[in-house]
């Protein structure tokens, strides 16, 4: 057999399709890895980036083996979906969540993932556009632009999780246990998540008077005041003081306090137990005017 003819045996992938395969790819170990985060915050958002993930990581096999016009148009569509979602979830706010309507920070590893799938729509409709074979990966030149392809997306991919893990500062709040991190949207306020279920705890220092007042309230995954047993809260001031904050029952969900808090950057504890005997420890820090 000559070496034209061992050459054209069997499947052979071109340099697009793999390349575009390899960024779906990325993508969906992105949304597997913060899958678990999204499924503490909210369940439905941890059933979206589950759903996600699968897709694009079946589409990157689906397109290697079989890359149909039909197959390239579903990626298209289903990625620049994926895109408009997280643009309009970190501008206007989704509708659903622990936050409705709440734009979203960016975190470097969810502006990555993005980045991945705009590539692979702006990829998908040049191969559509074009409607002609493309150079297949034979050749030491496609294979090591296609072998530095993967090596520098796994490096970005692997990078980014990690990052926002170790901060625990991913979508701008951490889920559960002590240490948990504040959503802070302005000086006096933040959103602390509570890890179960999306339940979560807001907290507002209102500093306008001569004496401050702090409020909490609890929220339960839909939204609605939770009702707590007990509550325990104390902060660290900005010069290292401790002090215990006198916290007490204003409503069902909702405690209160009046005292004199030092400006500056405060680290606060919480501490409180449901009426169905779940029991959350979460610190947090923010900023008092």
């Amino acid at each position: 057999m000559s070496a034209t003819a061992r050459a054209s045996v069997g499947p052979t992938v071109s340099v697009a399709h793999a390349s575009l395969a390899t960024l779906s790819m990325a993508a969906a170990a992105i949304h597997f890895a913060v899958m678990g985060e999204h499924f503490a915050e909210y369940a439905a958002l941890g059933v979206f980036f589950s759903v996600v993930a699968w897709l694009q990581a079946s589409w990157a096999v689906g397109v290697t083996v079989l890359p149909t016009k039909r197959l390239l148009l579903a990626g298209l569509v289903g990625n620049a979906l994926v895109v408009a979602v997280w643009l309009f979830s970190r501008t206007t706010g989704l509708p659903i969540g622990p936050e409705p309507g709440a734009p979203e920070p960016a975190a470097f590893v969810d502006v990555l993932s993005t980045i991945l799938e705009v590539a692979i729509v702006a990829g998908t409709a040049v191969l559509l556009l074009r409607g002609r074979p493309t150079p297949s990966l034979r050749g030491r030149a496609a294979w090591l632009g296609l072998i530095g392809l993967i090596v520098v997306l796994a490096v970005l991919t692997t990078w980014s999780v990690a990052a926002g893990a170790s901060s625990g500062t991913e979508h701008g709040t951490n889920y559960g246990g002590s240490g948990a991190a504040a959503s802070a949207g302005q000086p006096g306020f933040a959103r602390v998540n509570l890890g179960n279920g999306g339940r979560f705890v807001q907290v507002l220092v209102d500093a306008s008077g001569s004496i401050d007042q702090v409020h909490l309230t609890f929220f339960d995954g839909d939204g609605q005041q939770l009702d707590v047993d007990s509550v325990a809260m104390s902060g660290v001031s900005p010069s290292g003081e401790e002090l215990d904050v006198p916290i007490a029952l204003f409503e069902p969900g909702h405690y209160a306090a009046s005292l004199d808090l030092e400006s500056g950057d405060w680290t606060f504890r919480i501490e409180e137990a449901t009426r169905d005997a779940e029991d959350f420890d979460v610190s947090f820090t923010m900023t008092i005017e």
